[in-house]
């Protein structure tokens, strides 16, 4: 009776890395080089005066980070603007989705593609194009609400603290929500329509299947778009810059960071507010994740 040989140590096959080496040259060219640059500067005192010289590596950058109330408030802003937006762009996409999901399929192919216009136009676009609109001299929308006669003169709404991240929310959710609305129709269109018809059989309200059915169902579906959502929101740069520039109280991260190295010529302090937003955004991304997947563990555990 013939016997099968002994296993023998396979030896590593080289010619898949070698088919994939110039995309992986690529990727380190654009991702690896930049970040081990941006580590390098993060842990050097800035050449202009603007830290405590010193030589060789150290932390002092991160110490004085750590101790700016600029930097800080911009977290704040930032934090605040990506749950808000993303929020209410989760609630107002599911709700046009299910108008539409009633809808015909003629009304919707005529909907949908005029629906995603503002998520074609660029966001720099969309912010210079709000910033007029809502002036206080010469913006349409005051112009209506005094013709209404809700408000009896304009209205700076760009131009006062406390409501600086409302309208970043609003302009975000108005350019957004067709995103999320796309998403979340794609979801329910591909629910299984025997659960649904077997629902309204039993008796179940409008009410009790959407909550009971629709919304475990598309949970998936709303979790992943409100991922890549809030990706987006918490490194907004466009948005911020172009309505506020520099004002603290509609700074974000990401506008933070740009002021350090380009306005005030800190690279390295720049570049350690840079690597610290990018733990910010980590660990927001990495708790909703846990959050998203906790339930589910929990009902497999039951």
């Amino acid at each position: 009776m013939h016997r099968p040989a002994p296993f023998a140590a396979r030896t590593l096959d080289w010619r898949p890395w070698l088919l994939v080496a110039p995309a992986l040259l690529v990727l380190a060219a654009i991702i690896v080089v930049p970040l081990g640059r941006t580590v390098w500067l993060a842990l050097h005192a800035d050449p202009h005066g603007f830290a405590r010289a010193r030589t060789g590596w150290g932390m002092g950058n991160f110490v004085m980070l750590a101790h700016d109330a600029a930097w800080w408030q911009a977290m704040r802003t930032t934090l605040t603007f990506a749950i808000a937006a993303v929020s209410v762009e989760t609630v107002l996409g599911l709700l046009v989705a299910l108008v539409l999901l009633d809808a015909s399929a003629r009304m919707r192919g005529i909907v949908l593609p005029l629906a995603l216009l503002p998520w074609a136009i660029p966001a720099v676009v969309a912010a210079r194009l709000w910033n007029w609109m809502l002036n206080d001299q010469y913006g349409i929308i005051n112009a209506l609400l005094v013709h209404c006669g809700i408000i009896t003169h304009g209205i700076a709404w760009t131009g006062f603290p406390g409501g600086m991240v409302a309208v970043m929310v609003g302009i975000d959710a108005w350019q957004a929500t067709p995103f999320m609305a796309l998403l979340c129709l794609a979801g329910l269109l591909s629910l299984p329509p025997e659960i649904m018809e077997a629902a309204r059989v039993d008796g179940a309200s409008a009410w009790q299947r959407l909550r009971y059915i629709t919304l475990p169902l598309l949970r998936p579906v709303i979790g992943i778009a409100a991922l890549f959502r809030l990706l987006d929101a918490l490194r907004m740069f466009d948005l911020a810059s172009v309505l506020y520039g520099s004002d603290m109280a509609g700074m974000s991260l990401s506008v933070f960071v740009q002021a350090q190295i380009v306005q005030f010529g800190a690279p390295c302090y720049g570049a350690a507010a840079a690597l610290a937003t990018l733990g910010v955004i980590g660990l927001t991304v990495g708790l909703l994740w846990v959050c998203l997947r906790a339930p589910v563990r929990r009902g497999d555990v039951a």
